[in-house]
């Protein structure tokens, strides 16, 4: 099996990505792993032009990482869809200002902010929000048109687009809904590159059969957490993978996609995964926990249901009048027969 394409994300103030890529170390392994980098524009300051500069001179591939303010949300949602329109028109202006060249633009489709902290205090208490969210029909479409407006320009000028997605965007689009979208202001982009983000830091005790079960349908999947990336006030940082953890994560999503991406390249250089890294036998066996993977697999598939009766209610009806009067005739027609 041969080597995956890597590439690393990178979530750095200034002051610590100048100091994270000054000795030239990093660039050295990037180099030698033949990785790129996804660099999350956390500001547009002369600092960070300065590191994709060293980049560019030696030839790793950077992505540019969409990032809001903290106050405005910080990822891309249909909430924040208009700001980063006008985030992205910065982007341009600095990259061009300073000659920076990023092969690829990244956006980071999670709710914002604010709807996080709020699920996150008390759920209950959105409910009625996420009610009203999920009957805005209008608003929906017409956030979903200014995206695939803003994806469209991308293109225009010259960037290939990657996403970096929860895993649920595949059981929605095999549910034929938006129901999930809709209540959590996401939206199911058509990139160039769908990564969906499959960190074992998130789910602890089946993380392996979550894998196995989301990555036979990826494009390409992100791992993690190694450590690092940014403090965000009222969400709890993820916990640090062990390099044996790390490890079977990605022998086992190599089996599946060419394409890994690993959260994040400053928790690897801390933890000093990168030489493990540069010496990973590929071709080092691992199986795959196909049992438990179809366990996974089978809850996803109910899920799925749940979620095409809720985006299909009229469907939904007569299929349940149909079912209700199916079994009333079998029960005469087997009362009948006794």
């Amino acid at each position: 099996m041969n080597q995956p394409s890597l590439t690393f994300f990178c979530e750095l103030e200034p002051e610590q990505l100048t100091y994270l890529f000054a000795d030239g170390k990093v660039i050295s392994s990037l180099s030698k792993l033949k990785a790129n980098l996804s660099l999350g524009l956390l500001d547009f300051s002369i600092k960070r032009a300065e590191v994709v500069k060293k980049l560019n001179r030696a030839g790793i591939p950077v992505t540019a990482w969409i990032l809001l303010p903290k106050e405005q949300g910080y990822w891309t949602s249909l909430d924040t869809i208009q700001d980063t329109v006008v985030r992205y028109q910065q982007f341009k202006d600095w990259a061009t200002q300073n000659k920076l060249k990023f092969s690829a633009i990244g956006l980071d489709i999670e709710p914002p902010l604010e709807t996080v902290h709020a699920l996150g205090r008390s759920p209950l208490s959105q409910a009625p929000v996420l009610l009203r969210r999920l009957l805005s029909g209008d608003a929906y479409q017409k956030y979903e048109g200014i995206t695939h407006t803003l994806i469209q320009q991308m293109h225009m000028d010259g960037f290939a687009v990657e996403t970096y997605q929860s895993p649920t965007v595949i059981d929605e689009r095999a549910a034929q809904s938006i129901v999930l979208s809709k209540t959590l202001g996401l939206t199911t982009l058509s990139a160039d590159r769908e990564v969906l983000m499959l960190y074992s830091s998130f789910f602890p005790k089946y993380s392996d059969s979550i894998l196995w079960s989301y990555v036979q349908q990826a494009q390409a999947v992100g791992l993690g957490s190694t450590g690092g990336g940014v403090e965000l006030e009222g969400i709890p940082g993820l916990k640090t993978l062990r390099w044996i953890d790390l490890k079977r994560d990605l022998l086992l999503a190599a089996q599946r996609v060419d394409h890994i991406y690993i959260f994040c390249l400053e928790g690897c250089v801390e933890n000093k995964y990168m030489h493990r890294l540069l010496d990973l036998n590929w071709e080092t066996a691992v199986i795959p926990p196909a049992r438990q993977a179809a366990g996974i697999t089978l809850v996803r598939k109910t899920a799925q249901g749940f979620l095409w009766a809720l985006s299909h209610p009229i469907e939904s009806f007569f299929g349940i009048v149909f079912l209700i009067s199916l079994i009333k005739w079998l029960n005469k027609l087997f009362s009948k027969q006794t």
